[in-house]
Order: structure tokens, then C-alpha cells, then sequence
């Protein structure tokens, strides 16, 4: 009995024995499948091809280099052909001429060069431009021979010569004849301004426009809140022409600069078709509301630049010639600071003070 026990205990461990040996084969088995698949890591050489995609197809990039015929710009150097400056020194043949030295040896250059006639450079020749510059901006033929930088002294002179006192001179020049010069002062202004228009035409208009520019502001000040929108101030719109103050400034930039493109800014500025003038019955300001007579004297500073010829018996600026429009817009001018009770000899005082500053 203990023998065939042991033997069955045998047989059993040998069954034991034999059983975890041919479990562990398989396990064999599975693990070297998994590392022969594992070996397709191997198959990354495919990177190897990325490689030459980014090596061969990057090498495009040197295709870039055309911008290397970007170099045409070395034909710019024809700019070197600009060197026919160097003939200049050809010109002065025995003579060393070069940029610095030409602008340096210009005082040596007035007393020998130019006497064998073999000093020429470019300066003598651009400082000749600014007389062409200065004809260019001669004033057209319907000007006076006052130039733009003559008329402030002109407008001078002409004041200082009436005098201390203004007021009195004005008193003592009679009147013209236009009712709204309604006092003697007044009447005086508008033929004075008259009549210096007809000397000097530039002078007449810039003592209308400085003394629209003097008045201006003032103007502003006693309108306050009720000019608004009517078309007095340069930063609001205006249907009637351009805005007081853009017409007297149009008119103050005509007189530094009296070209055709000036006039044509002034011309512009026009209203060219008011039913009514300001002295109208209608329209005409009372002492309290003396400011509204500045509604017409941006018009009379655009007219007395663009007319010619008219007739002062006519009714308004839209026929007067340009003197007429002078004098008359002074007189403007001036009764919109005449309010109630206001010293006219005292803002005549103040004008003339305008007129020769």
C-alpha cells in the first residue's frame, strides 16, 4: 500500500511536473512573436525617406535665390552716370574742382575763375532758381505793381500819412456819395479806402482784410451763441458761399501769395448769387445787433479780388468794381463794431493800430 502510494505520489508529481513545463513553452512562443513584430520599429526607416524630402525638396529654397538677380539693381548705378558732374571739372580744364571745394572756394571762384571763364558749378546755377521762383508768383496783369512783399509797407505808409488821429483825418475827407457811409467818419473811411485801391490796388485790399481780421473776433464775442450756425464761423457749414471767416482767411492768404490758384480759392469762396445784402431793409442791423454787418464783409474781401470793373452806382459787390468793394466793405467793417454805445473814435483808433502793426 505505501508502494503504490508513492507511486501515485510520484506519477502526480511527475504530472505536476510535466504540466508547468509545457505551460511555460508557450509563454515562449508568445514572447517571441511580440518581439518579431516589435522588429517592424525597425521598418521607422522610413524616416530615412523624410530625410530626403526635406533635404531635396528644401534645396527649392537655394531656387529663392533670383532674388540675387534682384542685383539689376546694380543698374541703378547708372546713377554713376550722374558723374557727368566730373565734366564740370573738365569744364574748369587746369583747374581742381570737386564738390566740397566748389561750394568752399566760391569767393575765390568771383575773383579768378570767373575772370578766365573756367569756374562753372552747380550753385551759380540754383542760386539763379529763386529768381525764377519769385517771377513765377508775379501777380497777373490786373495787379498793381505792389508784389506781395511791398504791400504791408505800402498799407503803412498810406495810414501814417493820414496822421495821429485817424478819426479827424476821415472827418475831413467828405463822402462819396453811398448812404450807408451814414456819418462823417464813415463816409470818410469809405473814400479813403477807395481811393487807395485805385493807387495800389494791394494795398487797398489789405487794409480791408487786416481790418477784418481785426474785427472778427470782437464780432464773434458780441454774437456769442446766436451766430452759431449762421454762418459766420470757419468750422460749421455754411449754403451761402464759404463761412465769414473762411472768406476772410482765403483773402489774407491770396494777398501773401496772389497767384492764380489763390484767386481761384477766393473765387470759390463766393457765394455769387445773394438775393439780399446785409444794408438791405430787410436785413439792415440795429446798433444792438451790429455784429450781422460782418455777414458781407467776407463777401466785399472776395470781390474786391476777383472784380475788375463795374459800377459803384450799382446796388451791391456783385457789380461794383474792385475799389468800390474796398471802401465800402471798410465801412462794413467797421459798423460791426459800432454797437450801442461804442466810441467810433476809439475803434477807428484801434483799426489804424491794425493797419500799420
Amino acid at each position: 500500500m505505501a508502494k503504490s502510494k508513492k507511486k501515485s505520489v510520484a506519477k502526480k508529481t511527475q504530472v505536476a511536473a510535466k504540466k508547468p513545463v509545457s505551460k511555460t513553452r508557450p509563454v515562449a512562443k508568445a514572447k517571441k512573436k511580440p518581439l518579431a513584430k516589435a522588429k517592424p520599429v525597425a521598418t521607422k526607416k522610413p524616416v530615412a525617406k523624410a530625410k530626403k524630402k526635406a533635404v531635396t525638396k528644401k534645396e527649392p529654397l537655394a531656387k529663392t535665390k533670383p532674388v540675387a538677380k534682384a542685383k539689376p539693381v546694380a543698374k541703378a548705378k547708372p546713377i554713376a552716370k550722374a558723374k557727368p558732374i566730373a565734366k564740370a571739372k573738365s569744364v574748369a580744364k587746369g583747374t581742381l574742382v570737386s564738390k566740397e571745394s566748389a561750394t568752399k572756394t566760391k569767393p575765390v571762384a568771383k575773383a579768378k575763375p570767373i575772370a578766365n571763364g573756367t569756374l562753372v558749378s552747380k550753385e551759380p546755377a540754383t542760386t539763379k532758381q529763386p529768381v525764377a521762383k519769385s517771377a513765377a508768383i508775379a501777380v497777373d496783369a490786373r495787379e498793381s505793381l505792389t508784389n506781395r512783399a511791398e504791400w504791408r509797407t505800402a498799407l503803412r505808409s498810406a495810414v501814417e500819412a493820414t496822421g495821429p488821429d485817424f478819426a479827424a483825418y476821415l472827418r475831413g475827407l467828405g463822402a462819396t456819395g453811398w448812404e450807408h457811409a451814414d456819418n462823417a467818419e464813415l463816409a470818410g473811411l469809405e473814400a479813403w479806402g477807395t481811393d487807395l485801391a485805385k493807387r495800389d490796388r494791394m494795398a487797398g485790399i489789405a487794409a480791408l482784410v487786416r481790418t477784418a481780421q481785426h474785427g472778427f473776433p470782437q464780432v464773434l464775442e458780441a454774437g456769442g451763441i446766436g451766430l452759431d450756425g449762421m454762418g459766420f464761423k470757419a468750422s460749421e457749414p455754411s449754403m451761402d458761399g464759404a463761412p465769414v471767416e473762411t472768406q476772410i482767411a482765403l483773402a489774407a492768404a491770396w494777398l501773401d501769395a496772389p497767384d492764380a490758384k489763390h484767386t481761384a480759392a477766393v473765387a470759390a469762396g463766393n457765394d455769387p448769387s445773394r438775393q439780399l445784402q446785409i444794408w438791405d431793409d430787410d436785413l439792415r442791423p440795429s446798433e444792438d445787433n451790429a455784429h450781422w454787418w460782418y455777414s458781407d464783409v467776407g463777401q466785399c474781401c472776395g470781390h474786391a479780388i476777383t472784380r475788375t470793373k463795374g459800377d459803384p452806382a450799382k446796388h451791391s459787390y456783385y457789380d461794383w468794381p474792385s475799389e468800390a468793394c474796398v471802401g465800402r466793405g471798410l465801412v462794413l467793417a467797421v459798423r460791426g463794431l459800432c454797437t450801442e454805445g461804442a466810441d467810433l473814435g476809439s475803434i477807428l483808433r484801434d483799426v489804424r493800430g491794425a493797419l500799420v502793426a
